[in-house]
């Protein structure tokens, strides 16, 4: 299920392909290190001369270079029966409670059997994702 779509059931079909943006990636990257730069300008006050005031730049550029390494990995497709993620998991559409678009960063899916819900990140367009899944959701209750 890497590359192309997952294995589909008799009668699904594929509504909405969720690819993450590197643009939505791109923008999250530069807010934090944007935020990066004010404990890395303390540092530098504090302890001038010496190599700590990198310290706060690099582990951001650790986990940004991770995220961007793992960034496949949020793929995920809804059908007309469920919402299917790069790493296998569905989650089906009867059970999904409640759609909401978080932020430019993702949509937050609340599932009836998870208080924590499940986050598609980086969407292009979170709106249209979210609707996606709702129209999807409300064709399967039909």
């Amino acid at each position: 299920m890497s590359g192309g779509a997952p294995p589909l059931e008799e009668g699904e079909a594929i509504l909405f392909d969720h690819i993450p943006s590197h643009a939505a990636f791109r923008r999250t990257a530069l807010i934090l290190l944007g935020v990066t730069l004010l404990p890395t300008v303390v540092f530098a006050a504090v302890l001038p001369g010496t190599i700590w005031p990198a310290l706060p730049l690099f582990v951001t550029c650790v986990m940004l270079l991770q995220e961007r390494v793992t960034l496949g990995r949020h793929r995920a497709w809804i059908t007309n029966r469920r919402i299917v993620l790069q790493r296998g998991r569905d989650i089906p559409l009867w059970d999904v409670t409640g759609v909401g678009a978080v932020s430019s960063r993702g949509v937050r899916v609340r599932l009836s059997h998870n208080a924590r819900g499940v986050r598609l990140h980086y969407a292009a367009d979170p709106e249209a994702l979210a609707r996606a899944i709702l129209d999807a959701r409300e064709a399967a209750a039909t």
